[in-house]
This record gives C-alpha cells, sequence and structure tokens, in this order.
C-alpha cells in the first residue's frame, strides 16, 4: 500500500475508534501533517459536528466544554510539532475534572525522532502528567480500541509522505454501540466499609457539595432533603436554590465555616461532588476532622488520606445512611443574622463588583447554562447571587481552576436549544482572545459573555496586599468584540441595557471604590 493511501486509511480508523468511542464533536485544527485527518474529517460530517479552529489551546478547551454540554467524549485533532503540545493545559483540566478529551495529534515518523527534523518532536511523552492512555499509531493495520477512562486518552498518528492523493472515502458509521463506562477504583464492599466507619463515627457533619452534574444532583437531591445538618451548597453543584435544601443551607458566604460556630456544630465533613471552592477547604489540611469524599473522581482534594467513595456506588445505598443531627441552632443564627447583613450590603452598594455579579444573575436568562469563571466570579455568584430555583445549569473549569480557557469552554456549552451566559473575569478574557472564534460555527445560538473589567487581577490585592500581582490596565474589550462581529456594551450601572442581539458581549465595569467599600464593609459583619 503506498504511503498516500495508507495514510487515508489509517485517517478512517481514527474516525472510526473516535465514533465507537461515542465522540460526535471533532475540534479540527487542520495543517500540514494531519492533513489526511483533515480530508476525512470533512467527509464525515453528518456523523459528526465538526469544528474549525486555528488555535489548538482554544480548541481544546472548547471540547472540554462539549464534554460537559453532551455527556460524552469529544476529540481535538492537531498537526504535529508545537500544536500538540498546545493541548496540555486542557488535557491537565480534562485528568482532574474527569472528562473524556480524545486528543490526536499528526506526527511525522518515528524514525525521525530525536533527529531534529523540522516539526518533530517526541509526541508520545507529551502528555505524561495526566497519566493519559497512550496509543502511538503508524499503520492502518493496526487495532484501534480506545478505553473508557475517567480523564483524557492520546492518540499520536504518524503518517509519511506523500500526505495525500485520492479523496478520502464518505464516512460509514458501525452499527452504535453503547460506549463502555470506566471501572469504578474501589469495590462496592469497600465503599459500603468506607461509609459504615464515617457515618458510625459522625453525627452532625458540614455538607459540602460542590461540582455535579445536573443528573447526579437530582439523585441526591432527596437523600439530602432529609438530612439534618448544615449544608454550604456551591452553584456547580446544581443545588444552590434547590426549596427542599433551604432550611438547611448556609446563605452568608463561605466565611460561615471557619466560624466557632461552625465548628462546635459539626463534628466531621461530607464532601460530595468535585474539589470545593471555598478557602476553608485548604484549610482543613491542618485538622483531624473526620472526613468522607463522594465524588465521580478519584481525588480527594487534601493530602490527608480519606477515602473517595465512587459516586455511582454511593447513589446506590445512600438511603442506608442517615445523621441523628446536632445542635446548630447557633450556626444558623448566625448564619441567618449574617445573610440578611449581606443583603443590605449589597442594596446599599449596587455599584460594587459583588452587586454587579448579584444584578448579572437575575437578568442571565432562564433555562441559560452558566458557565462560571475561576479567580474572583465563582467566588462572587456563589456569595452574592440569588438562591432561586430555574432550569439554569452551571458549569465550570474546577479541575486544576486555571483561567486559561474559559471563553472556549463557555462557548463549548452553546447549542441552539438553550440559551448560554458566562460570567469571567478580565485577565481571564485577555488569555482566552481567539476563544470567540468558534461562535460563528455554533448555529442558532443565544449567547452572552459578560466580562468583569476590574483592571487587572482584583483577587490578589486581598490576598498578598502587594500592587505587583495585579497585573494592572486600562484595556477595554469593545475592540475584540467588534473584530469577531459580537454586539458590545460597556455596563458602569445596574440599570443599563444588555446588546438586543446575540452573540452578546457584555463588559461590566464595576467601581472600584464602591468595591472596596463593600469589601470592608463585609469583613466588618464578622469581626
Amino acid at each position: 500500500m503506498n504511503p498516500a493511501a495508507a495514510n487515508r486509511a489509517l485517517a478512517a480508523n481514527v474516525l472510526t475508534a473516535l465514533h465507537a468511542a461515542g465522540a460526535r464533536t471533532l475540534c479540527l485544527c487542520p495543517g500540514g501533517r494531519n492533513a489526511p485527518l483533515v480530508l476525512a474529517c470533512d467527509a464525515a460530517r453528518g456523523a459528526f459536528d465538526v469544528v474549525s479552529f486555528f488555535d489548538e489551546r482554544s480548541a481544546a478547551f472548547f471540547a472540554l466544554g462539549r464534554i460537559r454540554r453532551d455527556g460524552a467524549p469529544a476529540a481535538v485533532i492537531t498537526t504535529s510539532g508545537t500544536a500538540a503540545a498546545e493541548l496540555l493545559p486542557a488535557m491537565l483540566e480534562a485528568q482532574h475534572g474527569g472528562l473524556p478529551l480524545l486528543a490526536v495529534t499528526a506526527d511525522r515518523p518515528r524514525r525521525l525522532r530525536g533527529t531534529g527534523a523540522p516539526q518533530t518532536i517526541d509526541q508520545p511523552p507529551l502528555f505524561t502528567a495526566t497519566g493519559a492512555p497512550v496509543f502511538d499509531i503508524d499503520s492502518p493495520s493496526e487495532d484501534i480500541l480506545l478505553p473508557a477512562v475517567r480523564g483524557p486518552v492520546h492518540l499520536n498518528v504518524c503518517f509519511d509522505e506523500p500526505l495525500v492523493g485520492g479523496d478520502a472515502a464518505p464516512f460509514v458509521p458501525h452499527a452504535p454501540d453503547t460506549p463502555a463506562t470506566p471501572d469504578d477504583w474501589m469495590t462496592a464492599g469497600d465503599a459500603r466499609i468506607a461509609c459504615d466507619a464515617f457515618f458510625s463515627r459522625v453525627r452532625n457533619p458540614l455538607v459540602l457539595v460542590s461540582s455535579l452534574d445536573a443528573r447526579d444532583a437530582a439523585l441526591l437531591a432527596p437523600w439530602l432533603a432529609s438530612l439534618p445538618c448544615p449544608m454550604h451548597l456551591e452553584a456547580v453543584s446544581q443545588l444552590r436554590g434547590h426549596p427542599d435544601l433551604q432550611a438547611r443551607s448556609l446563605h452568608s458566604g463561605e466565611r460561615i465555616l471557619g466560624t466557632p460556630e461552625a465548628r462546635a456544630a459539626c463534628d466531621g465533613i461530607l464532601r460530595i461532588g468535585g474539589v470545593p471552592t471555598p478557602r476553608f477547604w485548604r484549610d482543613c489540611e491542618e485538622n483531624d476532622t473526620p472526613v468522607l469524599h463522594i465524588s465521580r473522581t478519584p481525588f480527594p482534594g487534601l493530602a490527608r488520606p480519606a477515602p473517595v467513595v465512587p459516586l455511582p456506588l454511593f447513589a446506590t445505598m445512600a438511603g442506608d445512611f442517615s445523621f441523628t443531627g446536632g445542635d446548630s441552632g447557633k450556626l444558623f443564627e448566625r448564619d441567618r443574622a449574617m445573610a440578611a447583613g449581606l443583603e443590605r450590603l449589597l442594596e446599599s452598594e449596587p455599584l460594587s463588583e459583588a452587586a454587579f455579579v448579584r444584578n448579572l444573575a437575575v437578568r442571565f436568562p432562564s433555562g441559560a447554562r452558566i458557565f462560571l469563571g475561576n479567580s474572583l466570579p465563582i467566588r462572587e455568584w456563589d456569595l452574592a447571587a440569588p438562591r432561586t430555583l430555574d432550569t439554569r445549569t452551571f458549569f465550570a473549569n474546577r479541575g486544576v481552576n486555571g483561567i486559561d480557557g474559559l471563553v472556549s469552554t463557555a462557548l463549548g456549552l452553546a447549542d441552539g436549544t438553550r440559551p448560554l451566559a458566562a460570567v469571567i473575569g478580565d485577565l481571564s478574557a485577555l488569555y482566552d482572545l481567539s476563544g470567540l472564534w468558534p461562535a460563528a460555527q455554533v448555529a442558532g445560538s443565544d449567547v452572552t459573555l459578560a466580562v468583569i473589567n476590574n483592571g487587572g487581577g482584583q483577587i490578589f490585592g486581598s490576598m498578598f496586599r502587594n500592587t505587583a500581582f495585579l497585573n494592572t490596565h486600562r484595556i477595554g474589550l469593545q475592540g475584540w468584540a467588534e473584530m469577531f462581529g459580537w454586539s458590545h456594551a460597556a455596563i458602569r450601572s445596574p440599570d443599563e441595557a444588555f446588546p438586543g442581539t446575540s452573540p452578546k458581549l457584555v463588559e461590566v465595569f464595576p467601581d472600584p471604590a464602591a468595591t472596596a467599600r463593600f469589601a470592608g464593609a463585609y469583613a466588618d459583619l464578622w469581626a
């Protein structure tokens, strides 16, 4: 078989493997070395949604959004060399978020590795830090059967020259199979032992619920509603506004978790979902409070040993466990008083950053998918957004908590069935300027991207009290919106209108003095 024919067959085999693994989105970054895959993808439109990119990093983060939206794997396809290396940040997020990101990197023939030949690097070890299984493929005779894993997979595909010749055959998917599910890291018996040990020792835990998908949230909500325990519910838990959980939910913000009242009321921590956002969680390293983790990923998020029970296993046995409860009266008394004070502060400082985030929460459409950016936005949403029940669902890249790729991930959530709204910081926007690129390829989508432009990384102002950390700037984003054909509005007061047409960029300018007054007054509440 001549090289061009072998390349066509190899590319077809790769698409067959991706389809069999459940992938229906291909994020394609055309180049020279991946030309056989570019032609194969073009012939496979219909079996796949093919979205084209010039920026590999953006493509990979967009794929993460698709994975979160669809609950299915997605693939990103690159050419060789540094193009493949651009996928590392998203692959790390996929590892820590338990997301099946399929990285397909074209490569030059194996004989050129280590020679310094143009666009030739040692690609198979690129993603070693992620623990991704690697398929290093250079022949169409090799079977490609992708494993079911909680995290990324790397397909490195070697193409020789001539790269192309003849037409790619139309893609004909095999009869659809149900994609395999990954094995749990713990047996049902061990899960039962871990739960028995915790539930027999702890009577009134603090329940921390972080990242859950909507299915898991609905599955666990009735059991959580039966518990007499204090709960901290993050927006990404999908349960923050659940009406049956409000009586036991803490409403005043994450500071309540570190109070003497919380320490006195709670004798353990039950963490459900992803690794929690509050600073309180990091402080848990320094005590010996019993902890039980319930999650779809095996990461405890703490260095000290504690069992991580697979969430699907726990869901089958949750009804067997309950708590006797304890005296949480003083904790809830202080929480409600602090929550009332927080409401007064938000009303008194409507131009503060927290109040603007609250305003966005009110104005974002009902039924939307909402993406929350890392650093301040996700924390300010959890602090200030109203606790309302609607059909909105919440997403964030909380695997490794980076600010890169957030625009791209948000747009990966978009489609024509539901509105998409996102709130991110200004540095996150600047970090992902190419992220607006794919919006034109997502037909019928109603997209609102809100950027909190506070002139730099203001979260570091409170952490280090040193302006060297802030990356202070005076950059406005109207030109960014215009470059990609987006509507734009600069919002400096809560009653200013959003743009009328989608996609729209809402650039929010909080008043620095109001933000500082709010932060000081909120801190004084807890003094």
